[in-house]
């Protein structure tokens, strides 16, 4: 069994698949530039969201695009000067639009989601952290009845890959949930979905486990992978400084691809920002995380407060955030509830991996005996970080499971 397995990045996914390497008997290091807890996880919904199977290039989203893609308002949007470097991207993207390809990609998406919770269970049961993860499921909320109806195929195909999906009126919602405004005509309960109890302290609590199990963490910025024909030998740091290791496994979400360029493997990933406002003090409480269906974002409530988190933009890497898409969601958040304090909030935004199938790359690099990868998860990193931990640990030791992972290759681009 090889004694040196280095993963690049800290965030859920990569302290997943270091946590899962370490329960197989593996001595691990996770190299990480930023504190444990600040990767995308931080600024998202923190959903593990069971039944969001549907991709983002399902039809009915394409045909509002083009009104949102340069409206900063809008749930989705793009900045003008990353188009260009965008199109080959929306090309494929646009390509898994047929109405086969949404149902291949929600069946390959449920494959992984349908599992997620009891892979969590075991993961954090084994280290005492099952209260990382609240009870309640999470409520969707309609303004009106014809925006129910257009969601309603989504539900039952939700239905039909084995998913709970309960619908409700507006009033009962507000009867679970007595903040909320009593004037929305449905809503739908996700029933098997749950959200975790603070998106710092999911992953910070993780890192802490896999460091009292004999895990280190350097934190530096890697530069390159280094390799000698189809082996990895190591990677090269910023600063210049070598690690040497006998596997590497790739979990730096959207900047992956700069790591692997260098190796012949062009993967089509990238960073859609997802932003977020924490309040401390928000003058109202929640049981439930809820979505606000017509507005594309979520409330959750955190042990640190109530977390305004959504929306999709696309932008380069380098880009700074747009602080108006924050500003946005809490302003609108006002519509769910009227008496939200919105004083003192934090903001953050985070970059969410995305493929143009929306389907993650969990997978030995093509060309490579010794470097796996684990990116590409968009908005589902949190739902499917203990999965992809699994499933990396299976490929690693040589003894997959029964999953055929054909979907999630880094080669089907």
């Amino acid at each position: 069994m090889p004694k040196n397995i280095v993963v690049l990045g800290g965030g859920i996914v990569g302290v997943c698949c270091a946590l899962q390497l370490q329960r197989a008997g593996y001595t691990v290091r996770i190299v990480e530039r930023n504190p444990p807890g600040e990767g995308a996880a931080q600024a998202s919904c923190g959903y593990i969201a069971a039944s969001e199977v549907i991709p983002l290039s399902k039809p009915g989203l394409l045909r509002k695009a083009p009104g949102w893609l340069f409206d900063p308002s809008g749930p989705l949007t793009i900045r003008q000067s990353s188009l260009m470097g965008l199109l080959p991207w929306f090309l494929r993207f646009a390509g898994n639009t047929r109405p086969s390809r949404i149902s291949q990609i929600s069946h390959d998406l449920s494959r992984l989601t349908s599992r997620a919770m009891v892979d969590y269970r075991e993961l954090l049961g084994q280290f005492g952290l099952s209260d990382l993860i609240q009870t309640n499921p999470v409520i969707e909320l309609y303004e009106t009845e014809k925006d129910f109806d257009r969601a309603r195929p989504d539900h039952e195909m939700r239905r039909a890959l084995g998913f709970q999906v309960d619908e409700i009126s507006g009033l009962q919602a507000a009867e679970r949930e007595p903040e909320i405004a009593k004037d929305f005509a449905k809503a739908v309960v996700f029933s098997d979905w749950r959200s975790i109890v603070d998106s710092e302290r999911f992953v910070t609590a993780m890192t802490d486990a896999f460091v009292s199990g004999g895990g280190s963490i350097t934190m530096a910025e890697a530069s390159h992978i280094l390799f000698e024909g189809s082996m990895a030998t190591g990677i090269s740091l910023a600063g210049g400084e070598k690690i040497e290791a006998d596997i590497v496994i790739l979990c730096a979400g959207a900047w992956t691809k700069q790591l692997t360029a260098p190796l012949g493997s062009k993967l089509r990933i990238e960073g859609v920002c997802g932003y977020q406002t924490l309040f401390a003090d928000p003058g109202v409480s929640l049981a439930h995380g809820v979505i606000y269906a017509k507005g594309g974002f979520g409330i959750t409530p955190y042990e640190s407060g109530l977390a305004i988190s959504g929306t999709i933009e696309f932008a380069n890497l380098d880009a700074e955030p747009d602080w108006r898409r924050a500003d946005i969601l809490v302003k609108k958040s006002r519509r769910i509830l009227p008496k939200l304090q919105t004083t003192n909030g934090i903001r953050r935004m985070g970059r969410r991996p995305l493929t143009p199938d929306t389907l993650p790359i969990i997978d030995r690099l093509p060309n490579f005996e010794n470097i796996f990868v684990a990116t590409g998860h968009g908005q589902l990193g949190v739902t499917l970080a203990a999965t992809t931990g699994k499933l990396i640990a299976d490929l690693v030791s040589g003894h997959p499971g029964d999953m055929d992972m054909a979907a999630y290759r880094a080669s089907r681009f």
